[in-house]
């Protein structure tokens, strides 16, 4: 429960300034995804073990990396409205499974005690 006490409001930082990306800018944009992939990385290397809901914990990995891909065939492919879609549907998929588990794991820790 500590390295979720740790990880989920930083990894919600990251989804954060995600989605401010005409503050921040493209650079920026880019030097906190591939932060948020290290945590994310190191978050499931830790915690792997402690996963309360499995399905959700891998929706909520591959969702991030979804968001990834398509931010990456964005930047490629101009235009395309479907694909900027997609990638803002998974960035949002991905901090809203991560929130439901965080929230998840602390009622069970309540219940437990």
């Amino acid at each position: 429960m500590k390295k979720d006490l740790i990880f989920t409001p930083a990894l919600v930082a990251v989804g954060v300034v995600l989605f401010m990306l005409r503050a921040t800018g493209m650079p920026a944009h880019i030097a906190v995804s591939v932060v948020g992939v290290v945590m994310l990385a190191v978050y499931t290397a830790l915690t792997k073990k402690d996963w309360k809901i499995p399905a959700l914990e891998v929706i909520m990995r591959a969702s991030y990396g979804l968001a990834l891909v398509f931010g990456v065939v964005i930047m490629r492919v101009q235009g395309v409205v479907a694909l900027a879609i997609v990638h803002k549907a998974a960035a949002a998929l991905f901090l809203l499974a991560l929130v439901v588990l965080s929230f998840t794991k602390l009622l069970a820790k309540k219940q437990a005690k």
